[in-house]
């Protein structure tokens, strides 16, 4: 992710000398399309981090479901004939 970073920052600053150098549409539509690709970065690596933040602990005869978010469970209890795979 730092690579991504690093490279769409040389591509916006890239984009602003370009502009200064020879002014018009092109490297204007060249610096908003990298600053945006800048700004994307930085906010999915925000939302990356806060997903990364769940940690789950389950009892030992519990049942744990993992899921990106909310998660309602209706009835969980197994049924006594049934045997667990081995």
């Amino acid at each position: 992710m730092l690579i991504i970073k690093v490279l769409s920052g040389l591509a916006f600053m890239g984009s602003v000398a370009w502009y200064a150098a020879q002014p018009g549409y092109e490297p204007a539509i060249a610096i908003v399309t990298s600053l945006s690709a800048f700004i994307a970065v930085w906010l999915s690596d925000r939302k990356m981090k806060r997903q990364a933040g769940q940690s789950q602990t389950v009892a030992e005869n519990g049942v744990g479901i993992q899921a990106g978010g909310d998660v309602s469970v209706g009835s969980i209890h197994s049924i006594e004939k049934t045997k667990n795979a081995e």
